[in-house]
């Protein structure tokens, strides 16, 4: 796409409200105070700065290309693809219009800024770029990611300061500082130059596209992004529908606008840290509330799942708060027809948090299943379980502890597909099937408590076993060495790669038994011995039925 060129034309006027003649004149007044005009002056001043907007933030980076994406129903999600700048988000362009703007009105002081990553990244590329002393307060919580970011692009012109585990934690010691050291803040949002430079993304979404959008699905935290886009939009096409979308307890601009005032959220979520604002900005919130068409909220699951759609179409990896308008896009009633699209805001994702967001990302698979079962300590019970109950199923995780020589209690996931998915309720309704719980979802399952007491075991090896990534291959393992071990300990989960591995005990009758299992494990497959010293340092006793109570404890 061709690059914005300094004097563009102005957007049109005509889907504004009237304004009166003390409006327009007020329009005129460059000292204007922003929260004492009304909302329809306020879009005509937005619709000015926009316009000097797109003299500056060209002069740091090009526009970022339109791609698109084929969703379930086979119509094409646009994807504006911000996650492609060179500070892997939209952020940059608030931050800079606002201080470059300063800058060439004279300004050479210091600047203040609170951010939960993205917002620093810009605030840091331009300060090094113009030479300006930056102090940013991020909440401790920050992924390490955009801390590294925000050092790698402002040098030493920026010092970072950890403060408080929320962004308006980290903001309310920015203020402070601000008025303590006559820096000035740059807010990430609340501030009409800043708005302003992210309504940038609109005018190129608007000259990237032959027809109308039929939908455009916004994320929103404080609001500024969705506020200068959505701005563009409803100028330019006054037909298309736009939709805020929020994560799970972060809904603050639904909520605000529904409540017609600005209404912070109490036990605010933070899995999508780039939108974690408890309550929007002054500024987004009034333009909001007159131009967005719906307000939707996704689960942090939903968000997993988008990003998870991503990469299997794409090959493009998101920040959750990124996800937000692929996730809600996804759960839409869109026909084959319409013509959505989405601004993929960033992709400054902790690489820590990859697990986490692959494991919810299959959270809507009803196949999946974990399961609490009591067994008969003896040689052979888990052998027997696997045979005759769970043969024609996936084990996707394993966890168990010997801590009774009485009763064994593995938690087992399972996972069959959904064609054969009949087969749980044969599992359910089996006479014989042991005692067992379905323990889905909860903390101690999903957080791997697995008590074993290693003085109960006689003649232990502990070792990470590495066996073919398939059905059935875990069981075909577990039958060979049941035959010279019994299993104490097993700590597996699948991790979708070709081998799996899995922490596992074992314990003999005699010390020749255990000489004579190595031979045979040396000789089966791949593993790396744990010495006891080490096992007797993460072991951990517990009531014989504690773990059976624990899982029960929902």
């Amino acid at each position: 796409m061709a690059k914005r060129q300094p004097g563009s034309p102005k957007l049109g006027m005509s889907n504004l409200p009237n304004t009166s003649s003390t409006e327009k004149s007020e329009f005129k007044d460059p000292s204007f105070d922003p929260e004492k005009i009304s909302d329809s002056n306020l879009l005509m001043h937005l619709e000015s700065e926009t316009d000097l907007a797109l003299q500056r933030v060209y002069q740091l980076e090009p526009a970022t290309p339109m791609d698109s994406v084929e969703l379930e129903n086979g119509c094409a999600l646009g994807l504006k693809r911000e996650d492609l700048s060179q500070v892997h988000s939209y952020k940059w362009r608030g931050s800079f219009n606002k201080i470059l703007s300063m800058h060439d009105s004279g300004f050479t002081g210091a600047l203040v800024a609170a951010s939960a990553g993205n917002h620093a990244q810009g605030v840091a590329i331009t300060a090094k770029r113009l030479q300006l002393s930056a102090t940013i307060f991020m909440p401790r919580s920050t992924p390490l990611l955009k801390q590294d970011s925000v050092r790698h692009f402002g040098g030493d012109f920026v010092d970072i300061r950890l403060h408080g585990d929320s962004f308006d934690q980290a903001s309310t010691a920015a203020r402070q500082y601000a008025a303590e050291s006559g820096g000035i803040l740059i807010p990430p949002y609340d501030d009409l130059q800043v708005i302003a430079g992210q309504s940038t993304i609109g005018v190129e979404i608007a000259d990237e596209l032959t027809e109308p959008p039929t939908h455009v699905f916004l994320e929103i935290g404080g609001g500024g992004m969705a506020a200068g886009v959505a701005s563009v939009i409803k100028r330019r096409f006054p037909n298309t529908k736009i939709i805020a979308v929020e994560a799970e307890h972060q809904n603050c601009m639904g909520v605000s606008i529904a409540n017609q005032k600005l209404t912070k959220i109490e036990n605010l979520d933070r899995f999508c840290d780039g939108t974690a604002v408890a309550c929007p900005g002054k500024l987004p919130f009034r333009i909001c509330k007159h131009l967005l068409d719906e307000c939707l909220t996704v689960s942090n699951d939903q968000v997993c799942e988008a990003i998870q759609f991503l990469w299997q179409k794409k090959r493009t990896i998101v920040e959750p708060s990124a996800a937000l308008g692929v996730a809600a896009a996804l759960q839409y009633e869109l026909e084959p027809s319409d013509r959505p699209l989405t601004v993929l805001s960033g992709s400054n994702v902790d690489f820590m948090m990859l697990p986490k967001i692959a494991r919810r990302g299959q959270a809507r698979r009803p196949e999946r299943r974990y399961y609490a079962f009591e067994l008969d300590e003896r040689k052979g019970a888990m052998n027997a379980l696997l045979d005759n109950f769970l043969s024609n199923m996936n084990i996707i995780d394993f966890q168990y502890g010997k801590v009774t020589d009485k009763h064994a209690y593995p938690v087992i996931g399972i996972e069959v597909p959904h064609a054969d998915i009949a087969q749980m309720e044969t599992f359910h309704q089996a006479p014989d099937v042991p005692k067992h719980l379905e323990v889905t979802g909860t903390a101690a399952a999903d957080f791997r408590v697995i008590p074993f007491n290693v003085e109960l075991l006689n003649h232990p090896f502990f070792a990470v076993i590495e066996f073919p990534n398939r059905p059935g291959a875990l069981r075909d393992f577990m039958r060979f060495a049941s035959q010279l071990a019994n299993v104490c300990y097993m700590n597996y989960t699948d991790t979708g790669q070709t081998e799996g591995q899995a922490l596992m005990g074992f314990e003999f009758d005699n010390i020749g038994r255990q000489s004579e299992f190595l031979e045979w494990l040396k000789g089966s497959t791949k593993f790396q011995a744990i010495p006891m010293a080490v096992v007797k340092g993460f072991h951990a006793t517990a009531d014989p039925v504690g773990r059976w109570s624990t899982l029960q404890d929902r």
